[in-house]
């Protein structure tokens, strides 16, 4: 779902982003497949994407580092997110980009007595313009959510000009949410599919949000035969777009 009609952008690059929680690469047949996973990325060859449910926890295999087999198996650099560390292995949230890493933050959106949560916050240069990534997995209790949706807000007011995409597992069904209201002034656009679950897709828990000087377009759950087994979420993917002139978007400094 995009909520605001395609604007006419400046004609500066598009690139493709994509947000795929892959739930350890344990598959809906219930087989451990990293290399499946790594399949579905080819499939979606998007230039920025985020990973939710990285690495082992109590599923797929211990000790295997999925962080590192990523970035042994793709074209792309792995910035890990990591929100627990596990002697056996670790787990978390990554941002996969074929764009040139310039910062690399980490957000807590842990709740006490809630199950560790985190985003990762990167800033990534792509085709010459500078772009902040975000990406999150919020918890399944509604408080927690409107909790973590604070967080990210407070998190944008110290970079309010920076052209923003916020990707991640949302854990929320609802398209109208109170604690959206703030949320969506930073965020005017979404891509919010029915991704979950992969077998039948009716929830919207994975989605795509846009800055005011981004534009999105082309979203999608992509619904492929290797991805309806790879997870039991469907990746989630769409085209971004420059809007403005493009003397406003010229890089910091």
């Amino acid at each position: 779902m995009l909520q605001k009609k395609l604007m006419p952008d400046t004609g500066l690059p598009a690139f493709k982003v994509a947000t795929y929680n892959i739930h350890s690469c344990l598959g809906t047949d219930r087989k451990f497949a990293p290399e499946r996973i790594v399949e579905v990325l080819q499939e979606l060859d998007a230039d920025l994407v985020a990973l939710q449910e990285v690495g082992w926890h109590l599923r797929g295999r211990q000790g295997f580092d999925q962080y590192d087999f990523f970035a042994r198996h793709t074209d792309y650099h792995v910035c890990p997110g990591v929100v627990r560390n596990h002697e056996k292995a670790h787990f978390g949230n990554a941002l996969l980009t074929r764009g040139k890493v310039l910062a690399v933050r980490n957000i807590d959106l842990s709740v006490p007595y809630r199950v560790t949560r985190g985003a990762i916050d990167i800033d990534v240069e792509i085709g010459g313009r500078k772009v902040r990534a975000i990406n999150a997995h919020f918890g399944l209790d509604p408080l927690e959510r409107r909790i973590q949706f604070q967080r990210i807000v407070a998190c944008l007011h110290d970079q309010q000009q920076a052209a923003t995409v916020l990707m991640g597992d949302f854990n929320e069904w609802r398209l109208k949410f109170a604690a959206l209201a703030e949320f969506n002034q930073f965020f005017p656009e979404y891509l919010a599919p029915r991704s979950f679950h992969s077998r039948r897709p009716l929830f919207r828990f994975d989605r795509i949000y846009a800055s005011r000087q981004l534009r999105l377009s082309q979203g999608q759950a992509v619904a492929s035969s290797l991805s309806k087994a790879a997870s039991d979420h469907l990746p989630v993917c769409g085209q971004v777009h420059w809007a403005g002139e493009p003397e406003d978007l010229a890089p910091e400094g």
